[in-house]
């Protein structure tokens, strides 16, 4: 009869990172998922200057994580850093946005 095993291997939960990491995942699948669907249905059109676009989910998912840091005290640089890493995600927010949602609408034809 096999023996055993006392030991009992334990259920270890991802951190908040690599959840938020696996979210930024997702988003970056279903775009790219997009950008293949859109030129297979359109006869191979592509989306020129849509790549902006790419930024504004890692952005978004730093500043979720810099926000969570910052209420448990654990952020590196303290506040001023956890601040001026949430100004910077905003400015990569904004740049991707201002630069791809353009090139996006007028490929679209909207």
């Amino acid at each position: 009869m096999a023996e055993q095993n006392n030991e009992q291997g334990g259920y270890t939960p991802a951190s908040f990172e690599k959840r938020a990491a696996a979210w930024m995942g997702i988003v970056y699948v279903l775009m790219t998922s997009f950008v293949i669907t859109f030129a297979i249905y359109t006869g191979g059109r592509e989306l020129p200057g849509t790549f902006p676009l790419f930024l504004a989910p890692v952005s978004v998912t730093l500043a979720v994580v810099l926000i969570r840091r910052m209420k448990l005290g654990a952020c590196p640089g303290g506040i001023a850093g956890g601040v001026l890493g949430l100004i910077l995600c905003a400015a990569g927010v904004g740049l991707g946005l201002a630069l791809g949602l353009p090139a996006l609408l007028a490929a679209l034809g909207v």
